[in-house]
């Protein structure tokens, strides 16, 4: 499971580098998806980060979800996705213990 979370975390990187020349706000919505998969990555390995982080990625994520809403041009649902990815992060903020 972790090698399959390393892979998403590599494979939005890259699609973010890819479209960051012609497409920012495809850019920034691989770049943030690719930031929820890393700190859910570490959640996985045992060495979780603050609840804070969780709670400062969610808030990322509805920050995009509104760039891809109202901003960038026929992306609803990749805000919808973003929007979906905030609700895990604050889920996932709930197990983590300290």
């Amino acid at each position: 499971m972790q090698i399959l979370y390393g892979v998403f975390v590599l494979s939005f990187l890259g699609a973010g580098v890819y479209y960051l020349q012609e497409d920012p706000p495809n850019a920034v919505h691989f770049f943030v998806i690719a930031l929820f998969f890393f700190v859910v990555l570490f959640e996985f390995r045992g060495n979780p980060f603050s609840r804070k982080m969780y709670v400062l990625v969610s808030l990322i994520l509805v920050g995009n979800a509104m760039i891809q809403f109202f901003v960038a041009s026929n992306n609803a649902v990749l805000g919808l996705v973003s929007l979906f990815l905030a609700y895990f992060a604050l889920q996932a903020r709930r197990r983590v213990k300290h």
